[in-house]
């Protein structure tokens, strides 16, 4: 039996030695898509956006949310944030819940809105990044 953590997977495996294949058991890194969401209050009252899709292995999810935030000049730091919770939304399929963050910015925080004008570009070389939703990572067809 091999060993793994959370964010790995189990697969069987082909090794060949010395001319020889043998099958046994290892683990691969779990890679998953990670939606963002942001949240904040305005005169309007509370809003929600969608902003960002990127693949990662899941773990420390949170810390990637706020660290892309603050990379994209969204936040300038951990007090902009009140809080980062995964999704609770009763029409998601529980299995992705945990693959939807929301963060939540600090009441009052101004931001420049226009930042969320466009589709933030994140990559792991799959194809499927720069998406804003979950759902427009289905294939048509």
């Amino acid at each position: 039996m091999v060993n793994r953590q959370p964010n790995q997977i189990p697969r069987n495996v082909l090794r060949l030695r010395a001319g020889e294949v043998v099958e046994r058991p290892d683990v691969v890194a779990a890679e998953e898509p990670l939606e963002v969401r942001l949240q904040w209050q305005s005169d309007a009252g509370l809003n929600q956006k969608s902003i960002a899709v990127t693949m990662r292995t899941p773990g420390d999810d949170f810390e990637l949310a706020a660290g892309f935030l603050f990379s994209e000049g969204i936040i300038d730091g951990r007090n902009d944030v009140a809080d980062v919770a995964y999704c609770l939304d009763a029409d998601i399929d529980e299995d992705q819940r945990q693959n939807i963050v929301t963060v939540t910015l600090t009441p009052g925080l101004q931001f420049d809105m226009s930042r969320l004008d466009r589709n933030f570009y994140t990559t792991s070389s799959c194809g499927v990044c720069g998406k804003a939703t979950l759902e427009a990572l289905e294939i048509q067809g």
